[in-house]
């Protein structure tokens, strides 16, 4: 179904109207000039029975109107069939057609100074005629004759009838061909929008990193400016991640430097110090990895390959666990491709691992696949795992359910907002080791 906001509605329902209304006017016309064919042709008929009972009349040596033959056409003997013929002299009929039967026409039908006039008179049976009415003068005659000639209307308009039918089923079908036609038309004429959506689509999904210049010269403008913008929303969301590191560098020596003074105060005071401290580097952690986070507000169209960044990962834990003695096992990786920035699949990659390690007894477990369009990444655990009523709770903002682990309680929210970024999500659930299985969505590049 087409939606009623689209330009292919648009297009095809003005379209519609303009049809519609051209054959209703086409269909209007037409009729109008067959009906006054038929009108002509009928006329003609009445003329040719006219011409043949003038040239039977002829007047006797006693002044009186006599008929040599009469009209040859059955339809003047056939009781009111509506064909009749009727001659008056000064009011009286003196002769009028066996179909009459034992009617008349009206008498001395008023013509006024024409010799000759097509009128529309009622017969027997208030049946409605079509005559010809002629002043006839005849040499020896003492006064005029009336010629009276008709043929029945319903003919006339049982002829104009069928052919409206017929008319109307034509130009039915002809009006459906030409909106098939209008809709191949619009769908033809808009499809270099369609090829731009795709583009778009493209963009986003990483395949492509500008618009195709290759359309209608109508919507080159609108594919330069969005190419232009893209390229600027680039350099803009690069900027931006440069002040954030910049940032980054510039707080944490100040930061860290109030937390070693602070450490030093006791008593209440000193608490609330190392309180306060704590939080503003828990938000301004969280802050700075959302500010460098690329995500689809970027429209990405880089491709990162997951092998290199999980081996990496895989590497780097086990130097900094190497007092724990963790198995790593990882399958699934080699052909999967994200379509981000790898900063942000480092980050998010490398928080989950990280909290991984941090709580596994002995062994931890990274498994990818694909799912439809999207990347499937779980990390396992065998540690003690969570509880069902606290795994809604975990990614809340700095909330940690242990004290005694190091850390700021910001590893998960700041993952789930990097995958929501990318219009992806975390997933916490139950593992099959016994601890945590935390599972990333994000989109694959094709």
């Amino acid at each position: 179904m087409i939606d009623s906001r689209s330009l292919t509605f648009r297009l095809a329902a003005t379209s519609a109207l303009w049809v519609t209304a051209t054959m209703l006017a086409v269909g209007i016309l037409l009729i109008y000039l067959f009906r006054d064919h038929i009108e002509r042709r009928f006329d003609t008929q009445l003329e040719d029975h006219m011409e043949e009972l003038v040239a039977a009349s002829e007047i006797t040596p006693e002044n009186k109107l006599r008929l040599t033959w009469t009209p040859s056409d059955p339809r003047f003997h056939r009781p009111y069939s509506g064909w009749y013929w009727q001659i008056v002299q000064d009011g009286k009929i003196l002769h009028h057609s066996r179909s009459l039967w034992r009617d008349k026409l009206p008498p001395g039908a008023n013509i006024g100074d024409h010799n000759r006039q097509i009128l529309v008179l009622k017969g027997p049976g208030e049946k409605r005629l079509r005559g010809l009415v002629r002043t006839i003068s005849l040499p020896g005659a003492s006064s005029h004759f009336l010629f009276t000639i008709t043929g029945p209307i319903e003919n006339i308009e049982r002829d104009v009838g069928l052919f409206a039918r017929q008319l109307a089923i034509t130009l039915g079908l002809l009006a459906l061909a030409l909106m098939a036609v209008v809709l191949l038309q619009v769908r033809f004429g808009l499809r270099p929008l369609r090829t731009m959506q795709q583009n778009i689509s493209d963009i986003r999904k990483g395949r492509k990193k500008t618009i195709s210049t290759k359309v209608p010269t109508e919507i080159t403008p609108v594919v330069q400016e969005l190419n232009a913008l893209l390229d600027h929303n680039k350099t803009m969301l690069e900027k931006a991640r440069a002040q954030a590191a910049n940032l980054a560098h510039a707080l944490k020596n100040p930061l860290t430097v109030i937390s070693i003074e602070a450490a030093r105060v006791e008593g209440g005071r000193g608490k609330i110090l190392r309180d306060q401290t704590r939080i503003v580097s828990h938000h301004l952690e969280r802050h700075l990895s959302r500010m460098q986070a690329a995500g689809k507000q970027h429209l990405s169209e880089q491709k990162t390959p997951l092998a290199p960044i999980i081996e990496d990962l895989c590497f780097s834990m086990q130097l900094l666990y190497k007092n724990r003695q963790l198995s790593v096992s990882h399958t699934g990786f080699d052909d999967l491709v994200f379509a981000g920035d790898p900063r942000d699949m480092q980050e998010m990659l490398g928080n989950l691992f990280d909290n991984a390690c941090k709580w596994a007894k002995s062994r931890i477990r990274i498994n990818g696949d694909i799912s439809g369009e999207n990347l499937v990444i779980s990390i396992e655990d065998d540690g003690a795992g969570i509880a069902k009523k606290h795994i809604r709770d975990i990614t809340r903002r700095g909330l940690r359910l242990d004290e005694t682990v190091a850390g700021c309680g910001l590893g998960l929210d700041i993952v789930r907002d990097i995958a929501e970024l990318y219009e992806g999500r975390l997933h916490l659930a139950r593992s099959g080791l016994g601890g945590l299985k935390a599972e990333l969505h994000l989109p694959a590049a094709r």
